[in-house]
């Protein structure tokens, strides 16, 4: 993949990038793959991912897969000379996203008005965990909190030891917020163009939990009212008498049951491996029936009878005839058969297959970049294409700091004033 030009969506755009983890940064890797120079500026011990189990010195894999494309500068915006320094910056720069408390935000001066102070028309982007009012407010919070807190976590139904697991495969809250922050500074940055203004975006963690998740957080008032009340009531009381969660989930008879039972999708074991269905209309469920050699008088019509409605046996019996057809034929043989009939299917691979996998290479997926420290990193390509111009950042996540004598000199400062600088403790230069 080539460097981003002058075609790519956002060049030209710079971003000062104060956020740490996963969220804010995910969302600035965006910015950066569409072409944004973007700084992150880091605390003077480095941003926390950086020690999340280091693979070598300051560099780790969590912090890597979220920084790539971007230039490093150590700054200790706790002391006034460090502040200063951000705001010989700011005056130059088209966005600031942050990620700290209202509190620290206070603290720090970098609320939207002590920034806006120094450029009007700046898109400044703050990201807190719980929102910036209510209880939970000046509340640290990550992604397994909001999980618990938005329902998330109990919606999938995974139980382990008694209590739900969370979501580990990947951070719905931290990236789905990293997307919207990316989304919403975009459009700000075209809004800008057009007027001239700035614009104050405020996302949060928990709000977009909330957000992706478009069944579970749908009430239709006139159908959901009624048995959530009941439901509610029933929970109350089983607290009070000290039930279990896995008690209380007996009183759940919701889509995510509805969901986890039918049979047309979802994952079965194959004579050599594993298979995963994908049936969401009935022509696709009764094409299913055909090649499985299954009678199943609920898709028939055009209106699905779910799987739940059955009594548990019947549906126990159900379950085991499906269960017992695939595992006559490989996995293999099966996508021939379901692809021949137009049935939505795919082999279920571990993460290790899915580098080499041949629709991953055909749509050229991955690419390799060269990191100094840790040598060629593969990872996945942005998953957009666009034309003219490319897209995609064409260096990997930085090292430490290591740009921070072209940032200074980019900020105004001489030689002689950097040194200084970092004789101060104020910012870190790159050793070597």
């Amino acid at each position: 993949m080539t460097a981003p030009n002058g075609e790519a969506p956002l060049a030209g755009v710079i971003v000062l990038d104060l956020t740490e983890y996963v969220a804010g940064p995910y969302g600035t890797m965006m910015l950066a793959d569409m072409g944004a120079d973007v700084i992150k500026v880091e605390p003077i011990e480095g941003d926390h991912w950086r020690r999340q189990q280091p693979v070598i010195g300051r560099e780790s894999r969590y912090f890597i897969g979220v920084n790539r494309g971007k230039r490093s500068i150590a700054l200790d915006l706790e002391r006034p000379e460090g502040r200063a320094v951000l705001d010989r910056m700011l005056p130059k720069a088209d966005v600031l996203i942050v990620n700290h408390r209202p509190s620290t935000l206070e603290r720090l001066r970098l609320r939207y008005e002590d920034v806006a102070a120094l450029r009007p028309d700046i898109i400044y982007c703050s990201i807190t965990a719980f929102g910036e009012r209510g209880p939970y407010s000046g509340r640290p919070g990550f992604d397994l909190l909001v999980q618990a807190l938005s329902g998330m976590m109990d919606f999938e139904r995974k139980v382990e030891r008694g209590v739900p697991v969370g979501i580990t495969s990947f951070a719905p809250a931290d990236l789905s917020t990293g997307m919207y922050a990316a989304f919403a500074i975009a459009s700000a940055l075209y809004r800008r163009a057009l007027t001239g203004e700035g614009r104050r975006i405020e996302l949060s963690l928990f709000a977009a939990g909330l957000a992706i998740q478009y069944r579970p957080t749908l009430q239709l008032e006139r159908y959901d009212r009624e048995p959530r009340e009941h439901l509610l009531a029933a929970v109350r009381a089983a607290r009070e008498h000290g039930q279990t969660y896995e008690e209380m989930l007996a009183f759940r008879t919701g889509l995510g049951l509805q969901r986890a039972s039918a049979p047309y999708y979802r994952v079965y074991q194959t004579a050599d491996s594993l298979i995963a269905v994908a049936c969401l209309n009935n022509r696709q469920r009764r094409k299913l029936c055909e090649v499985l050699g299954i009678d199943d008088p609920a898709v028939q019509g055009d209106v699905f009878a779910l799987a739940a409605a059955l009594p548990a046996d019947e549906h126990e019996a159900k379950m085991r005839r499906f269960e017992a057809a695939f595992r006559q034929r490989t996995t293999a043989e099966w996508l021939e058969r379901l692809e021949a009939a137009d049935v939505p299917a795919v082999p279920v691979l571990l993460s290790e297959e899915v580098f080499d996998h041949p629709q991953a290479v055909e749509n050229d997926l991955f690419y390799t970049l060269e990191h100094p420290a840790v040598g060629p990193i593969r990872q996945p390509k942005p998953p957009v294409r666009m034309s003219p111009g490319d897209v995609g950042a064409a260096r990997p996540a930085p090292l430490f700091s290591a740009d921070a004598r072209d940032i200074l000199a980019w900020a105004g400062y001489s030689s002689p004033e950097i040194e200084a600088l970092a004789r101060a403790g104020v910012v870190r230069l790159p050793e070597g």
